[in-house]
């Protein structure tokens, strides 16, 4: 039913500060999806090297979230940004590029500014249909971690990913930011299932792994099951653990008691 991907910039830190290592670590953990934000300071042919080696699948990465999408002035600096970064993904097979918003300007109407964003998006993806890639919105809190920010509720991203309106803009519902923000999980889902293109997880409060802080991930996997989503699950977390694998060790049973259970219902 869900499979899980995990982003290598806060996970298998165990293995080493290599992306290639970090590739290797969580393939021997038996994850073959990972995610990253972005190849800085990388080496693109070792990085393709090493998802080849151990047949690990790169699942997104991140265009620069800074950029202001607010402002049209930013835009055409936004597309040349999102057009190296698919030429990037597409040489390592990676089929998902992250967006956000940067952040937001407060002399600016907040319609207006959606509407800015969602010119800047519609034509990201013109590049993203170029290349076969989709475009995930990602909203992240502003009351943890990224204060200031634009896109800091689901409905942000759900109001420019249907007013692009295209198959290539789907939505990222990442539970921990949403949480942190003080939305209810099942309301969000029930109103983002239609556009939902990729979920994230990691608990709260704490940003740990799912299992050290206070959600409910039984209950969360049935919400989002009633929404009919059962692609991948990111996780994206600080481990509390110094070894990956153990601080995952709860969420991957709990995915595979679901899994087992869903095929005994059919």
């Amino acid at each position: 039913m869900f499979t899980l991907s995990a982003n290598l910039e806060y996970m298998f830190k165990e293995a080493g500060d290599s992306l290639e290592a970090r590739i290797a670590a969580a393939a021997a953990a038996g994850i073959n999806k990972v995610e990253i934000f972005s190849l800085d300071g990388r080496d693109i042919e070792t990085v393709a090297a090493a998802l080849n080696t151990h047949q690990v699948r790169l699942h997104s990465m991140v265009v620069d979230p800074r950029i202001m999408l607010v402002l049209p002035d930013t835009h055409a600096k936004f597309l040349q940004v999102f057009r190296a970064t698919a030429e990037q993904a597409v040489k390592l097979g990676c089929k998902h590029l992250v967006c956000g918003s940067g952040t937001g300007a407060p002399f600016l109407k907040r319609s207006i500014s959606l509407l800015n964003v969602a010119d800047a998006i519609a034509k990201a993806a013109d590049i993203a249909k170029e290349f076969g890639l989709t475009i995930w919105l990602e909203a992240v809190n502003t009351r943890v971690d990224h204060p200031g920010v634009f896109f800091s509720k689901t409905e942000d991203t759900l109001f420019v990913a249907s007013k692009v309106n295209r198959p290539e803009v789907r939505v990222l519902y990442d539970i921990y930011h949403s949480v942190a923000e003080g939305e209810n999980i099942a309301d969000e889902l029930a109103k983002v299932k239609d556009w939902l293109g990729h979920v994230q997880v990691a608990d709260y409060p704490g940003r740990g792994e799912p299992g050290s802080g206070n959600i409910e991930w039984q209950v969360i996997l049935q919400q989002l099951t009633v929404a009919g989503y059962s692609g991948d699950i990111g996780v994206e977390c600080y481990p509390t653990l110094n070894d990956t694998p153990q601080a995952l060790s709860y969420f991957t049973q709990l995915l595979l008691d679901e899994a087992s259970t869903a095929a005994e219902e059919h």
